[in-house]
């Protein structure tokens, strides 16, 4: 009987993974709702993450690339992998990056009016960032 609710978990969990890759804890509240039990649970993730079905690490990577292309700065990015359960060592090895090199790339084709510093902190970056890179640009042209 337990082999059985194992593959049935399993098997959610792959259907659930078809979509999008995710984290442990959103496959952990999936399969809470549908009413597993937790050690149930918990040996399905165990051994869907040893088939490399499941990573946090290879999850947040994706997760902060697909964010950086939609122009989401660190803050944002941040928020929500911790909201996805994703541990805060792995956070922030997705998030340390030259967060300034990208806030030059999004500012491309902007002015460099007040709105659109407005607008790069409502994407999720730091003001300290966005200033740095008003300031480079100043100078540097």
């Amino acid at each position: 009987m337990i082999d059985e609710e194992l593959e049935m978990a399993k098997r959610q969990t792959l259907h659930f993974l078809s979509f999008r890759l995710r984290s442990v804890e959103e496959v952990r509240k999936f399969l809470f709702k549908k009413n597993h039990q937790p050690e149930l649970i918990q040996k399905a993730i165990g051994e869907l993450s040893e088939h490399k079905f499941l990573d946090d690490q290879v999850f947040a990577d994706w997760w902060a690339e697909s964010r950086i292309k939609h122009g989401w700065g660190q803050i944002k990015i941040k928020n929500e992998l911790k909201m996805k359960g994703v541990d805060t060592e792995i956070i922030n090895s997705v998030t340390d990056r030259d967060w300034g090199e990208i806030i030059k790339l999004r500012l491309k084709d902007r002015d460099r009016s007040l709105k659109t510093r407005q607008w790069l902190a409502g994407r999720g970056f730091t003001f300290s960032q966005i200033n740095r890179v008003f300031d480079d640009i100043t100078i540097n042209g």
